[in-house]
């Protein structure tokens, strides 16, 4: 029993390495607008109000309406897991942030025990540590932008939710806790459907991986299965299929179904054209070596990568197939490494478009071959000895084995944490949101507008809803008939603030997303107003961010 609680201090240990990582500076990089994305109608929850409801579906609580989507493919769910941390710590930076690092820890967990249950207790070590330091791991945890820190709570509780119902026959609550797992991966994105995809290869794996005999017990116990699979899906994507039913009952379609057949015929509403497979698969596969290597934090300050994931993880993939034959978890093994093949491809195709976030939801999937290769290499070269001499040797010959990636890992998140302590963070992921935050506080202006994307949502939570801007840019930075009509109503009232990232100039890029700057002026004018600066929030080099205007 000492023993059995003593295996615990593993995970631990990798939770503490994680946590010593992603706690430090906290607030650092900048709070990104994606952050704040999903917190806005929580925080207008909280205060008594009826938070903006997409397209105007929500579902009716009592005197709450409570949204179900952000955005056709992006579901409110991790809104909704944050609303604790708000109650307890306060709108702002803090709970953002602790909340997808509080799931990541669970993912560290669930991480072990998958492992543990598959391929023993030293691949399962190996694992949690990997994972704890991967700096992808931990910098978008600390972030938390769209939704990855909850995808792999979903996807690994699935999974192991559906292994468990399997070793012990078929107890139904493990099943609808797979469905539910899995039907709220879906809801929180629909990205997560590829994930799903890899749980029906695994299943099939599973069901042709024996004789004939198997084969047909297997597929049966898989029949009785499904209805309580289903059954916790549907629990769990409800507000995904009640915000597609209540879409159609209202005339405008099923938003997301709309989507997705959208995506087969036309480019999405990023400008991705799914018809150009091998440019898109291209994409992903440098994504894929991005995210091992988390040389994907520019805004950090300098993209620093660990060089020696990729190369490892390569020879790993060849080791773990060569030895599979000769190890109980062989099979299991060759599924891991499958599942990351085919998601590359298959994740090609998007209702959105293509980033390297995308590849979160496929942790601790490489560092479990690592780990794996690493053990069953060690097993192979270490001398036969007493059985615990012999455990402490394959342990310390595996983990030097990988020791390099390691400590480069380490390294890296080093390197973002010295940079950001000089830097603060660049451009739109700059510190400078909160110097913008502070002074508009400090004047008591609590409804400033923002004519830029990337300026409302971020604004609002660090503030802690004090200041609440109103976005007037259309998605687009033509000047409209709607955006000249709805600045000229704005510009009615004199002591109002105008919120424009900043455009650059001969010697930098500017931070701009749709640059309204010029034409808001021109339209100030019109109306016999002279606009002027009145504030300019700076990166800590002194590079503009964010600059306020007024037309008096």
């Amino acid at each position: 029993m000492a023993r059995s609680r003593l295996v615990w201090l593993i995970p631990l240990v990798a939770i503490g390495l994680f946590l010593s990582i992603a706690l430090r500076q906290l607030w650092l990089p900048g709070f990104y607008y994606d952050e704040g994305f999903d917190l806005v109608p929580m925080m207008a929850l909280l205060r008594g109000e009826t938070p903006e409801l997409l397209r105007g579906i929500g579902l009716q609580l009592g005197g709450l309406h409570l949204p179900l989507m952000k955005m056709d493919y992006l579901g409110s769910l991790t809104g909704y897991v944050t609303l604790p941390f708000l109650a307890v710590f306060g709108p702002g930076v803090v709970a953002a942030r602790l909340q997808p690092i509080t799931f990541s820890c669970v993912t560290i967990v669930l991480a072990f025990i998958l492992a543990r249950r598959w391929f023993g207790l030293r691949v399962a070590a190996l694992t949690a540590l990997l994972l704890a330091v991967n700096p992808s791991f931990i910098w978008f945890s600390r972030q938390g932008i769209t939704v990855t820190s909850t995808m792999t709570v979903f996807s690994l509780g699935s999974l192991l939710a559906l292994d468990v119902a399997r070793a012990r026959g078929k107890p139904r609550g493990a099943l609808i806790v797979a469905g539910l797992l899995a039907g709220l991966g879906l809801w929180a994105k629909f990205v997560f459907l590829w994930w799903l995809a890899l749980l029906g290869m695994i299943g099939l794996i599973w069901l042709v991986a024996r004789g004939r005999s198997a084969l047909m017990d297997r597929l049966r116990w898989a029949c009785r299965a499904l209805p309580w699979i289903a059954l916790g899906f549907v629990l769990g994507a409800g507000p995904l299929i009640a915000y597609n039913l209540i879409g159609l009952s209202q005339g405008v379609g099923a938003p997301t179904i709309n989507l997705l057949l959208g995506s087969l015929t036309g480019p999405t509403q990023y400008g991705l054209n799914n018809s150009a497979f091998l440019e898109n698969l291209s994409k992903r596969l440098a994504d894929f070596e991005v995210f091992l290597n988390g040389s994907y934090f520019w805004y950090n300050g300098v993209p620093y990568g660990n060089v020696y994931t990729l190369p490892w993880l390569l020879a790993a993939a060849v080791l773990v197939c060569a030895l599979a034959a000769r190890q109980p978890g062989g099979r299991k093994i060759l599924a891991v490494l499958a599942c990351i093949l085919v998601y590359l491809p298959i994740s090609s195709f998007t209702v959105s478009g293509l980033w390297a976030t995308h590849i979160f939801v496929l942790l601790p999937l490489p560092q479990l071959i690592m780990a794996a290769a690493a053990v069953w290499l060690a097993e192979a070269v270490v001398p036969r000895l007493a059985l615990a001499w012999r455990n402490a040797a394959v342990l310390g010959l595996a983990f030097a084995l990988l020791a390099l990636p390691f400590a480069r890992d380490l390294w890296v998140s080093e390197q973002h944490h010295a940079t950001l302590a000089r830097t603060g963070g660049s451009g739109r992921f700059s510190d400078a949101i909160y110097t913008l935050a502070d002074w508009l506080k400090a004047r008591g202006a609590a409804r400033p507008v923002a004519l830029d994307w990337g300026i409302q949502a971020n604004l609002e939570v660090v503030s802690g809803g004090a200041v609440r801007p109103t976005e007037a840019h259309f998605f687009s930075g033509d000047a409209s008939d709607a955006f000249k009509a709805e600045v000229r109503g704005l510009l009615a009232d004199p002591d109002r603030l105008y919120v424009v990232l900043w455009s650059g100039d001969a010697t930098a890029r500017g931070f701009a997303v749709f640059d309204h700057r010029a034409q808001f002026e021109a339209l100030a004018r019109e109306v016999g107003r002279t606009p002027r600066e009145v504030f300019v929030a700076s990166e800590r080099g002194g590079l503009p961010v964010y600059v306020v205007l007024q037309a008096r």
